[in-house]
């Protein structure tokens, strides 16, 4: 431990009917080659023996703490909060509770967090393993949802420049995983961030993150063994009603949260568009888990039920005025795009007067 007892590392687990992975969570925790940590599972309420083997690891030490929730929370955002605010380490990392870690893993994120005096320390890239923990393949964020064509292969401080951070965000050149990233526990209290409790979480503080982080690092690191399973949350089958009631909730949900965050800065208060590009992020990373219902069901039903959730929303003027900047903006494009053509044009018809003027050389005009 630290000075004080604080340990370096508070590592919270949100946890629900894992029995079959939480305890190679636990063990690749306790394996690590650094030390100076603690360890908090906040159990969401699990109906199997998740509970029980998460004890049996308090009684052999190791630093573990379990936290019961009296009630189920919708989502894995209120079980972090929960872990958050009873953590008392220097730096805060989120874990699933049926994934893995690397030998390294903590040694590396904590002496790269401070040599740079990070508030974030990002990976770019993770294991992924199948059911039996046999990995797989290593995936990136190239080939899960995200773009960029080259990944960094030193521990590299992304710009200052707000506008370009917030664009490489929409165009997903940052992951949003929370399991991805160690984060400094002062950074998160002063900001007073906290989890949306709802259906991706992660991209929505990931959001607020990279706008408020002074010091965000990107590491070419691979510490996190994700696990792919029948059971995970991300997998799960649901029918077309469940599936866009969760996604339309995370968007609201998501949107009023970044919307009312980012309003609170000086800079998205001078730049709207900028914030509306990182609105424009929260929307597209949820709109895309409706896009196969779309094909699924015929079109009037679909928008039925997009209907029902928007009348759910009880202020819609966040929302309202950022369909209504959107329509603004497309039409200031067509209208460029149109005189642009139009210029074209008039270009065309110089060139096809010279053309025909250099094919009569001698009309007189």
């Amino acid at each position: 431990m630290t000075k004080k007892n604080i340990p370096a590392v508070s590592i919270v687990i949100p946890m629900y009917n894992t029995e079959k992975y939480i305890g190679e969570c636990l063990d690749s925790i306790l394996a690590q080659t650094f030390k100076d940590f603690e360890v908090i599972v906040v159990d969401n309420c699990s109906t199997d023996n998740s509970v029980s083997i998460v004890e049996k690891y308090m009684k052999n030490g190791g630093g573990v703490r379990l936290l019961k929730r009296k009630a189920s929370s919708n989502s894995g955002g209120i079980p972090r909060n929960d872990g958050m605010r009873i953590a008392i380490g220097e730096y805060i990392f989120f874990m699933d509770s049926d994934d893995a870690i690397t030998p390294t893993a903590l040694e590396e994120l904590y002496t790269i967090a401070k040599d740079f005096s990070a508030d974030v320390v990002s990976c770019e890239k993770w294991y992924q393993t199948s059911m039996n923990g046999d990995i797989k393949n290593t995936s990136s964020i190239g080939v899960a949802s995200y773009s960029q064509s080259e990944f960094v292969k030193i521990p590299t401080l992304i710009t200052d420049n707000m506008a370009e951070r917030i664009t490489r965000l929409y165009k997903r050149h940052f992951p949003w995983n929370l399991w991805l990233k160690l984060i400094n526990r002062e950074f998160i209290m002063k900001n007073n961030l906290i989890m949306a409790d709802t259906a991706g979480q992660d991209a929505i503080f990931t959001c607020c993150l990279i706008a408020l982080a002074e010091r965000y690092v990107v590491i070419p690191n691979i510490v996190n063994i994700y696990r792919v399973h029948d059971k995970s949350i991300t997998f799960r089958e649901e029918n077309h009603q469940s599936i866009i009631n969760k996604w339309m909730s995370a968007l609201i949900q998501g949107f009023n949260y970044v919307d009312k965050s980012l309003s609170e800065i000086e800079f998205f208060q001078k730049n709207i568009d900028v914030k509306y590009t990182a609105l424009e992020f929260i929307v597209s990373e949820f709109v895309k888990y409706l896009i196969p219902i779309y094909a699924q069901i015929p079109v009037h039903q679909f928008n039925n039920l997009i209907y029902q959730e928007i009348e759910q929303i009880s202020d819609k003027t966040p929302l309202a005025t950022f369909i209504f900047n959107r329509m603004n903006i497309f039409n200031v494009n067509l209208i460029q795009q149109q005189n642009l053509i139009q210029q074209q044009q008039i270009q065309i018809q110089q060139l096809q007067a010279q053309i025909q003027q250099l094919q009569n050389p001698f009309t007189i005009s």
